[in-house]
């Protein structure tokens, strides 16, 4: 089995606010590039390099406001069981699990 890569291994430590505003352009790089979301830019550049080429994450903002209310949820709580300890699979399980349950109390 291939050793997984850490893309953020790299980037300098956040220790304060400009250290974490030096940081962010890299971050919102990054994530952008694990998502892929150069597949549906306008940007030809981005397509082309497969990668995003703009500086100030406008491609993964765009990405994240075009998906639907339900799917940005289960994301963001994926992204908390995560951070909460859990594996891969039971964190995104655990997130439908909870997106689905929201929608069978309050509706869409």
């Amino acid at each position: 089995m291939p050793k997984r890569r850490n893309r953020f291994a790299d980037l300098p430590p956040i220790t304060d606010f400009a250290s974490c505003q030096r940081v962010r352009p890299m971050l919102l790089h990054r994530v952008g590039d694990i998502l892929e979301v150069w597949r549906g830019c306008d940007n030809s550049a981005c397509t082309r390099a497969r990668s995003c080429r703009r500086s100030d994450g406008a491609c993964l903002t765009a990405f994240m406001q075009a998906l639907p209310d339900e799917d940005r949820r289960l994301f963001r709580y994926a992204l908390e069981n995560r951070k909460a300890g859990l594996e891969p699979g039971e964190a995104f399980a655990r997130a439908q699990a909870r997106v689905e349950d929201e929608i069978a109390r309050f509706g869409e």
